[in-house]
């Protein structure tokens, strides 16, 4: 959850924001760090206290970045900015060098199989 919605702050189309889905943003950010981590950040934190850590402190960071390139990592910094004014927005994110980097989708279900957990 985005720490504006925490914080209850205004958001989205309907409130005339300048970056509109700033929160879907936030949102994909932390599935990144899901998905090299193995789990989002403050998982072993209760609810409430997560909620409290997202929104007063500094954006959460990967465990293990040494597993992660540099342009992962500029990447995943665009999407879990704090202000939504400064975060990255999702036609930003599509010029980023990561996704220039990306196969194509055919790519993704054989790597998917190949990684799968049993």
């Amino acid at each position: 959850m985005a720490p504006e919605l925490i914080s209850r702050l205004p958001y989205g189309p309907e409130q005339s924001m300048p970056r509109d889905w700033g929160v879907d943003i936030w949102s994909l950010g932390v599935m990144v760090i899901e998905m090299v981590d193995g789990e989002p950040p403050y998982f072993n934190e209760p609810p409430l206290k997560a909620m409290k850590m997202i929104r007063d402190n500094l954006p959460p960071k990967l465990k293990n970045v040494h597993k992660v390139s540099p342009s992962l990592k500029g990447f995943l910094d665009r999407m879990l900015v704090r202000d939504p004014v400064q975060r990255a927005t999702a036609n930003e994110l599509l010029k980023h060098p990561f996704l220039g980097k990306a196969g194509p989708p055919s790519c993704i279900v054989p790597l998917m199989r190949q990684n799968r957990m049993r």
